[in-house]
C-alpha cells in the first residue's frame, strides 16, 4: 500500500469474482458431462443453426449468442472446416454470408444436447424456476448495458 490507512474491501464485494467462479464451475461441468473437444459456444452455434430452417447470417448468430462478429467469424470458420457448418453467399444479397447446419453438425448437436441440458440443470439446481428466471432477467439487464 502507499502508507495510508485505506481498508481493502473483502473479496465478496467484487461480484465479478463470483461470476468468474460460476464460469469456472460451468467449464468443469461442461468438460465432465458434455465434451472435452467442443465448447459451449460451439454448441450454441449448432443450436442456433438447428433452430433456423434457412440458415442465419453471421450478424444474426452473433446477436443470438452475444459474441462479437470477429470471434464469430473465426468460430464459423473452424466449424466449417470440420464439416459441421456450411457457409454460402445469400442469393438475394451477395454481401451476406449465411451459415447452415450440416448433417454432421446436427449429429454432434444431438449428441451434446442431453448432456448440455444436464449441465444447465446441475449448475442451477439450488434455484427454483422463479429464481432462475429472476437471475436470467438480472443477467440480461447487466449484459444489455455492455453490448458486444
Amino acid at each position: 500500500m502507499n502508507g495510508t490507512e485505506t481498508e481493502l474491501a473483502p473479496p465478496q464485494v467484487f461480484r465479478s469474482l463470483a461470476v468468474r467462479r460460476l464460469l469456472s464451475l460451468h467449464g468443469q461441468l461442461w468438460t465432465e458431462h458434455v465434451s472435452t473437444e467442443n465448447t459451449s459456444i460451439q454448441f450454441g452455434l449448432l443450436l442456433c443453426l438447428a433452430r433456423s430452417e434457412s440458415g442465419l447470417s453471421q450478424t444474426e448468430i452473433a446477436a443470438q449468442l452475444a459474441v462479437d462478429k470477429a470471434s464469430l467469424t473465426e468460430l464459423v470458420s473452424r466449424m466449417s472446416s470440420r464439416g459441421l457448418v456450411s457457409v454460402h453467399r445469400d442469393a438475394q444479397d451477395g454481401r451476406r454470408r449465411v451459415a447452415t447446419l450440416t448433417a454432421a453438425g446436427y449429429g454432434l448437436l444431438q449428441e451434446m444436447y442431453g448432456p448440455a441440458l444436464e449441465v444447465n440443470r446441475r449448475l442451477f439446481t439450488p434455484l427454483s424456476e422463479a429464481e432462475s428466471d429472476q437471475l436470467m432477467g438480472l443477467l440480461e439487464r447487466v449484459l444489455a448495458e455492455h453490448p458486444v
